[in-house]
């Protein structure tokens, strides 16, 4: 008990020193953060940071002058709740991969708490040990050596699953099973409703996250989200601890020939363009789809009519344009076109070996998509130029080889819709 007191002293001691270090570099990390993605990403998804905060920051770093500032106040809120996890996470590999100028700052802290990396390495393990005396205390019985405290919740005992700690939650493949079946869950395919099939099996079959449930021999249960579990936790865990949305369950039997989303190749609830009569998921689609407009056409149909009365430009006139309506549903219609080729050829075809690490790839492919994206939408690009340099970033960056269109491909769009001479 004696040595057990010594190392909660020693924690405490390290959390007091690490927070006062921590207050010190928050202007120098908020220095070195230039981009949004992932950094309040990864603040949000490990719980530093409520949705709400989440998305107020991101579109402030967005619009804002000054971005430093918006980061800086956003490390000011997590020192409220500032303990070790918050350094475990921020200098984990992949964000100083992302953001290089942290690997000095974690320097700076190893030399204020030389053991910082044991206190860091063990963190994860003080939580589930919190967790697991927080869910005894829940269910009324609390095991010390051979004696136990049982209170009157112990009628209602619940069966505490094994968590497996090397699952990564914030990842967007997760492993999942449901009794004799073994998938990989896609998060991104799982935002767009339940009767999207987002869970891919070894043998390259896809299942919507009920019929995969079905295959593992839980047809006759009623609550798929409990039935399908990754690293231990129900599915359930999963949406509201990633925050993802509750997928809406659909009752009713799809019938055989369903549709697909022209722009990820995925059924669910769909929406029909009443010109070409092709049908697209609400927010695959850019701008998102009207439901209440009766006679919504497409911005492939749109950009295409319009695009035969354009007067012919050169290629560096273009660039030069002002960000304004026109030229803005011409980047939508090249958007849309990327979206096609990575969701629905690539990532749909890649062939089980490597599977991860390539899907990997396009995902992250698309999240950089997403954040151009975001930017048009949000008047971030003034002109047709800060487009175009943002597009060739994703092009030029070699761990997307194989994941979008070749930089000529693009080249050979781009000079069709803003008819280029």
């Amino acid at each position: 008990m004696a040595s057990e007191g010594t190392d909660l002293s020693t924690r405490m001691s390290a959390e007091n020193i690490a927070l006062c270090h921590f207050k010190k570099q928050k202007v120098a990390i908020s220095n070195i953060i230039k981009a949004s993605f992932p950094f309040l990403e990864l603040l949000r998804d490990c719980g530093f940071i409520d949705n709400k905060l989440y998305k107020k920051s991101k579109k402030c770093f967005e619009t804002s002058s000054s971005q430093n500032e918006v980061i800086y106040n956003v490390l000011g809120e997590v020192e409220k709740t500032f303990n070790l996890s918050l350094l475990k996470a921020l200098f984990s590999k992949d964000i100083m991969e992302t953001y290089p100028g942290l690997k000095d700052i974690y320097e700076t802290f190893k030399k204020e708490i030389p053991n910082i990396e044991l206190f860091l390495r063990n963190d994860g393990e003080e939580n589930e040990k919190r967790r697991d005396i927080q869910e005894s205390l829940e269910q009324g019985t609390v095991d010390f050596g051979n004696n136990s405290i049982s209170g009157k919740t112990k009628k209602r005992k619940r069966t505490t699953m094994h968590t497996d700690d090397t699952v990564n939650f914030n990842a967007e493949i997760l492993p999942v099973t449901c009794g004799k079946m073994m998938g990989m869950l896609i998060k991104r395919k799982l935002q767009r409703g339940a009767t999207v099939k987002c869970i891919r099996t070894e043998d390259g079959n896809w299942f919507t996250p009920k019929e995969f449930e079905v295959e593992g021999g839980y047809e006759k249960s009623s609550h798929w989200r409990m039935s399908v579990c990754c690293g231990g936790r129900p599915l359930k865990w999963l949406i509201e601890n990633a925050h993802l949305p509750e997928p809406p369950r659909d009752r009713e039997k799809k019938p055989e020939n369903a549709e697909k989303c022209k722009i990820c190749g995925d059924e669910g609830k769909l929406f029909k363009c009443s010109f070409c009569l092709i049908f697209f998921h609400e927010y695959c689609h850019i701008p998102p789809v009207e439901p209440e407009r009766k006679d919504w056409i497409c911005t492939f149909c749109i950009t295409e009519v319009s695009s035969g009365s354009q007067q012919h430009a050169s290629y560096s006139e273009v660039l030069a344009r002002r960000m304004g309506p026109k030229e803005k549903s011409n980047c939508v219609f090249l958007l849309l076109k990327l979206y096609c080729h990575l969701e629905g050829n690539i990532f749909r075809n890649i062939p089980h070996e490597h599977y991860v690490q390539k899907a990997s790839q396009c995902l992250e492919t698309l999240r950089t998509l997403d954040e151009i994206k975001n930017k048009l939408n949000g008047g971030c690009y003034t002109k047709v130029k800060g487009f175009v340099l943002g597009m060739n970033n994703i092009f030029q960056d070699p761990k997307r080889y194989g994941s979008v269109l070749t930089e000529e491909e693009f080249k050979k769009y781009f000079k069709d819709v803003f008819v280029i001479q």
